[in-house]
């Protein structure tokens, strides 16, 4: 059995589920500001993993956190999981549009339905399990108008591997929330990333030739659309499952498309709608079965 990371605040369904959605809507929007930077995949991901990693030691300062004997294998093996999520992620996008890759990314749901209940040896949810294969019907539906080819299939092997890597990521951070502050585990695995990373942006050369507005676009995307984003969804992670985190996080493209059409002017067809509204009733269902099991697990 867990044992909980004690939080002075009072646990409730809300906030947690509120944190969950704004981190989701986070990385939605961060899909899209890196989309509008130039810059290669490699000094995308490392340069947002060292802004957060940055901006976030004056918040460990404050709490009084910052010190590493807490630092574990797992850690270390967290900080490696997000790197190759962002790497596969963001590389698939260089071989075809951002559709493959999302739709081998929704494979995530699956993976974290199939292994929680292995991993914490707790009995699975044929709720999450379900809307995890809707999610995945969803995201089919937002790719069927598209044309497969070499590049496609390679952007959604690519897509799946970055899907897998973050189902692993979820439940091992699961496990390390109940052990050290999100905030902190954020830090440190974003550190651990860009030390990681740093010998592959040395050897490309990627780090010269970028005007200050490109650098900006970085520390904004590590600051608010990372170390924040993954503070807050890791802050969930103590108080939901990483199944039904998984679920939410599908909204991630639905809030991506929205965006894009916002700020890119990019138009969604008729099949991208479908799916997404697939995805959201997915949502909301996993959603509902998560409140009244709070509602139900509370009352006794």
């Amino acid at each position: 059995m867990l044992v909980k990371y004690k939080h002075p605040m009072k646990k409730t369904a809300l906030p947690p589920l509120f944190a969950l959605h704004f981190a989701v809507f986070l990385f939605g929007t961060a899909g899209v500001l890196g989309k509008m930077l130039a810059v290669s995949s490699l000094l995308l991901v490392f340069g947002r993993t060292l802004f957060a990693a940055l901006c976030l030691i004056p918040v460990l300062v404050y709490q009084r956190q910052l010190h590493f004997h807490d630092v574990s294998k797992r850690v270390v093996l967290c900080g490696f999981l997000l790197a190759v999520h962002w790497l596969t992620f963001f590389a698939s996008l260089n071989f075809a549009p951002v559709a493959f890759g999302l739709m081998g990314f929704a494979s995530f749901p699956l993976f974290v339905a199939m292994l929680e209940p292995w991993f914490f040896k707790e009995p699975g949810s044929a709720h999450d399990a379900w809307a995890a294969v809707l999610v995945v019907a969803g995201m089919a539906m937002m790719v069927s108008g598209s044309s497969w080819n070499d590049g496609a299939v390679f952007a959604l092997g690519l897509g799946i591997l970055s899907g897998f890597s973050f189902a692993l990521l979820a439940m091992v951070n699961r496990w390390q929330g109940s052990r050290i502050p999100p905030f902190k585990l954020a830090f440190l695995q974003n550190g651990l990333a860009t030390v990681l990373l740093l010998p592959l942006v040395l050897a490309s050369g990627d780090l010269i030739g970028h005007s200050a507005q490109t650098w900006l676009g970085l520390v904004l995307l590590g600051t608010v659309f990372t170390a924040l984003s993954h503070g807050l969804f890791m802050s969930s992670l103590r108080h939901v499952s990483a199944s039904f985190a998984s679920i939410v996080t599908s909204l991630e493209p639905v809030y991506g498309m929205l965006l894009a059409f916002l700020i890119l002017q990019e138009t969604p067809g008729i099949r991208e709608l479908a799916g997404a509204s697939v995805i959201l009733a997915a949502t909301a269902y996993a959603s509902y079965q998560h409140q009244a099991h709070e509602v139900v697990r509370q009352g006794h």
